[in-house]
C-alpha cells in the first residue's frame, strides 16, 4: 500500500553548467544568462508494517507524511532511503531502511523543526513506513 507520493519543484541557486553552442562556437544569450536549474524532489512512501493500517484515515496519513518530507527541497547525493516509524502518542522515529536507529543516513531536511518528528494519527501500535526521496535537476523553462 502506497501512502503518499509527494513531488515539488524548487529553483536552485547554482547556474546550469552545460552550455549549448552553434557551429560558430557562440552560445545563445539565454544560456549565458545562467538560468538556475529546477530541483524536483519526489518521495515514495510505502506502509511496511502497520497493524492499524486499515483503520487509518488516508487523507490524514498523507498529510502527516507531507509534513515530514515537505521541507526537503534538496537531497544530498540525489537520493535517500530510510524508515519512518510512527509511534503511538505522536512521535516519529527515523532509522535505516532495516529499522536500525543506530544506522542509516537521514537528510537534514527532515530535522528542520520539532513538528516534523511528531504526528497526529491515533495509533494503538507502531506503524513503519519505507521512505525513498529522489532529487532530479532540470533546466529552467525559458
Amino acid at each position: 500500500m502506497v501512502v503518499a507520493v509527494f513531488a515539488g519543484c524548487w529553483t536552485g541557486s547554482s547556474p546550469v553548467v552545460e552550455k549549448a553552442s552553434d557551429a560558430s562556437g557562440a552560445t545563445p544569450a539565454s544560456l549565458d544568462a545562467g538560468a538556475p536549474p529546477i530541483s524536483l524532489v519526489t518521495s515514495f512512501v510505502v506502509v511496511e508494517q502497520c497493524p492499524d493500517s486499515k483503520k487509518l484515515d488516508p487523507k490524514l496519513a498523507n498529510r502527516e507524511i507531507d509534513e515530514l518530507v515537505g521541507p526537503c527541497k534538496k537531497v544530498p547525493g540525489g537520493a535517500a532511503h530510510f524508515s519512518a516509524t510512527l509511534i503511538p502518542g505522536g512521535r516519529v522515529e527515523l532509522a535505516s531502511p532495516s529499522g536500525d536507529p543506530a544506522g542509516g543516513v537521514v537528510p537534514t531536511c527532515l530535522l528542520q523543526n520539532q513538528g516534523q518528528l511528531k504526528h497526529k494519527l491515533r495509533l494503538v501500535q507502531r506503524c513503519k513506513f519505507d521512505v525513498k526521496l529522489e532529487e532530479r535537476l532540470a533546466e529552467s523553462p525559458r
